[in-house]
């Protein structure tokens, strides 16, 4: 394969709190080490500067367009196959496509996804995204919180809401001498035995990454489909996690790193009783470490994971 040239079409690049747009923005930056990468979006502004790169705009939706200038000798990377890119690419015939999201059928069957955890039916090699996390969070808890320990809650919830999550109440009813602190909206709030305690804001990832480092147990309620980047934070940070069945990679996450998939409130409550006894919470704290640091913890893995499944068969 010629590596020189590689295009990645973002149509998510600009939406800053999409996890597809963390993803392919970290793969288009891991490419440009060893390739000539050339980033198109929707839009109709042209061409300019976007952190590490000139995007080009290739149009609004159905009405996109090649650039003349790129040749269609490349290889593409894809975040979200919509039909309309789909139709878009099978006009160019780049060499190779591949892509993070695709809808259902309608492209070409030789494209590709470009996995992004493991598949234990499979040899084939997947990205090993380097997801960072600052060390210093683990010497100071937040400022917020005079306590460490808690059973911390990401809700993934939108609006403003007075009561917790279901599964919040769940485990305070169940664990009532337990902090449990919810995050949701940029703000994190504290309760104890089904009673707010308090609430602080949530300003910086910092801020986040000391709530996860402190916490017993990480239980995400959504997690994000495609790499759950909350859910390796923790477990960079030796916080085990917990998550909804049927949430995409992080329950590829839980089950390497020996952490916990829940349906129902009773498997929710079993699994967060198991992590209150020392030993449990250690032996997972350490198998969720060693999983996270060799698979998303490793430029030099990210690189060549990635050479590696943009390579031919």
């Amino acid at each position: 394969m010629n590596e020189q040239s590689i295009v990645v079409v973002g149509r998510h690049w600009r939406e800053r709190h999409n996890e597809l747009a963390f993803v392919i923005r970290s793969i288009a930056g891991e490419a440009s080490r060893w390739a000539q990468v050339s980033v198109l979006v929707p839009g109709n502004e042209g061409r300019g500067p976007d952190g590490a790169f000139d995007i080009e705009t290739i149009g609004e939706h159905a009405h996109y367009a090649w650039p003349d200038h790129l040749s269609p000798d490349c290889v593409v990377v894809v975040d979200d196959l919509s039909p309309e890119i789909a139709d878009l690419l099978a006009k160019v015939g780049p060499r190779a496509v591949f892509y993070l999201a695709a809808h259902k059928g309608g492209h070409d069957p030789s494209w590709r996804a470009l996995p992004l955890t493991a598949d234990p039916t499979s040899s084939r090699p997947f990205v090993k995204i380097y997801i960072p996390v600052n060390p210093l969070a683990e010497l100071h808890r937040h400022n917020g919180f005079g306590f460490t320990g808690y059973q911390l809650v990401l809700s993934g919830r939108a609006g403003v809401r007075r009561d917790p999550p279901p599964a919040v109440a769940w485990l305070t009813a169940a664990f009532h001498d337990s902090d449990v602190i919810v995050v949701e909206n940029a703000v994190a709030s504290a309760w104890r035995g089904r009673a707010l305690r308090g609430t602080v804001s949530v300003d910086t990832r910092m801020d986040l990454w000391r709530l996860i480092a402190h916490a017993n147990v990480c239980i995400d309620l959504a997690p994000g489909p495609y790499v759950a980047r909350e859910c390796v934070e923790a477990l960079r940070f030796g916080t085990p996690i917990m998550v909804p069945v049927h949430s995409g990679a992080a329950v590829a996450h839980a089950a390497a790193s020996e952490g916990a998939t829940f349906a129902e409130p009773e498997e929710l409550l079993d699994a967060a009783a198991s992590l209150r006894i020392d030993a449990t919470r250690s032996a997972t704290s350490r198998s969720g470490r060693q999983y996270a640091d060799a698979n998303y913890g490793a430029p030099a893995e990210f690189m060549t994971s990635l050479r590696a499944a943009l390579s031919p068969e």
